[in-house]
């Protein structure tokens, strides 16, 4: 990266949205951080709420068997972001089948289709009906979100979204070969760099922003300016994530590249491995749950990694087409494939992971996104090939609302303070609010 980045730092990243306190909350509290990795012990992931106090979840729960009794809540310090749940199914007995329609119920065919409808004519500029028209006129059909910003400027697929910690900047990748740094206060785009080659992902953790490129991974902190090449990659980065502190790298080849983090302020990322022959596709996402990895792929599988050995365990196989993102909530695991699923995961009596329900969708299922509303009860936010993304309560998954674009939602980040952050396939960079108060 060939800027520099501004020597003073903001607190209101808010894109000319007045928010309420405690609105919102993000899935995953914010964690400080100096020049590198938090140290302390990895407890929580992008998107990932754990609520028991053991870091190897999912499991078995040592008094309750997933199967025949809903696990109980433990662990109130790493629970939803510390609030407890209100939801009737926790703790409550259920049968083997796993079939109370309250909770994961494999009877649970889906909750009934919105009747809420985008306009396309509206889409398209031109609805003369107006307040009569019976269809939708906004891009969100959830009560108390609104969209704030449509950031313009790339051309093709965002492939990652940023908001790094102690910046007032927002950075965005995209295959059209560019990175583009907005100012948060005014929605400006003021940066455009041309990377050379197609971004294959983006992501930050504290004040680090790390660009997942062919052969390459580019690493830059905000707060110091830093800018690191990271070396050791084969193929194109198609995600990454931190664990454990150690940085991932999955790549189009099928291989993991593994940097750990150290104190040395010239070498802050030494390179450990690159884990290989397990994925025969490209490594399409991951999710960090304590002590365990979850790496999905195009070859349909999921990877289960032991992050102290950095030795893959398990290997899971009911999707039948690729598997595009992971989630973790509660002592579950929740995968998304291109083949229309989404499957629940929990540990049976012998240890293994196994499916608990299948989500049937119409579209194939592209993002999965975790966080906790206004009232701290958890939702997700599932994206699917035909431009909505679907938002569900947990664990019900019955549906709250829609959000809706012209293009497939590729990428999905939860900000701070109710802010939201989507980008779809052609481009479009879109900001919003989940407080639902606007200058």
């Amino acid at each position: 990266m060939s800027y520099k980045a501004p020597r003073r730092y903001f607190n209101g990243r808010n894109f000319g949205v007045a928010r309420q306190q405690d609105s919102v909350a993000d899935i995953v509290p914010r964690r400080p951080y100096a020049n590198r990795m938090n140290k302390a012990p990895n407890k929580w992931s992008r998107n990932l709420v754990w609520t028991a106090s053991d870091a190897n979840m999912p499991r078995k729960n040592d008094t309750t068997t997933y199967g025949s009794t809903k696990p109980q809540v433990s662990g109130a310090g790493s629970s939803v972001s510390n609030l407890q749940r209100k939801n009737a199914a926790y703790g409550e007995q259920r049968s083997s089948s796993v079939s109370d329609t309250r909770g994961w119920g494999s009877k649970d065919k889906g909750s009934p289709k919105s009747m809420e409808c985008l306009c396309k004519f509206w889409k398209a500029g031109n609805c003369k009906k107006g307040d009569q028209c019976s269809f939708l006129h906004s891009w969100t059909s959830l009560p108390g979100m609104v969209m704030v910003a449509s950031l313009d400027g790339h051309k093709k697929d965002l492939k990652g979204i940023a908001l790094p910690q102690g910046s007032d900047k927002l950075f965005s990748a995209s295959t059209d070969g560019t990175l583009r740094i907005w100012d948060c206060h005014t929605g400006q785009c003021v940066h455009t760099i041309n990377l050379q080659a197609e971004a294959g992902s983006l992501m930050s953790e504290g004040s680090w922003v790390f660009l997942g490129l062919p052969n390459a991974v580019k690493a830059f902190d905000v707060q110091t300016s830093k800018d690191l090449h990271l070396n050791g990659v084969v193929g194109q980065v198609r995600a990454m994530t931190v664990g454990n502190e150690m940085l991932f790298a999955g790549t189009s080849s099928g291989s993991i590249s593994v940097w750990k983090a150290t104190d040395s302020e010239s070498d802050p990322f030494t390179y450990l491995t690159s884990l290989e022959g397990h994925h025969s596709g490209e490594v399409t996402c991951f999710i960090v749950g304590g002590q365990r990895l979850y790496s999905g792929s195009a070859d349909k599988t999921i990877k289960v990694w032991d992050l102290s050995t950095l030795e893959c365990t398990m290997t899971l196989r009911q999707h039948t087409d690729t598997v595009t993102s992971l989630l973790c909530w509660d002592q579950y695991l929740i995968s998304a494939s291109l083949d229309g699923t989404i499957k629940v995961w929990a540990c049976s009596e012998n240890g293994n992971l196994k499916v608990t329900n299948t989500r049937r969708q119409e579209q194939s299922v592209h993002s999965l996104c975790g966080m906790s509303d206004a009232e701290g009860k958890p939702i997700v936010f599932c994206s699917y090939q035909n431009g909505t993304v679907s938002i569900r309560d947990l664990p019900s998954f019955e549906e709250r609302g829609k959000m809706f674009s012209t293009n497939t939602v590729g990428a999905i980040t939860v900000g701070p303070e109710g802010l939201l952050f989507t980008g779809d396939k052609s481009g479009k960079l879109r900001v919003w609010n989940l407080a639902g108060t606007k200058v």
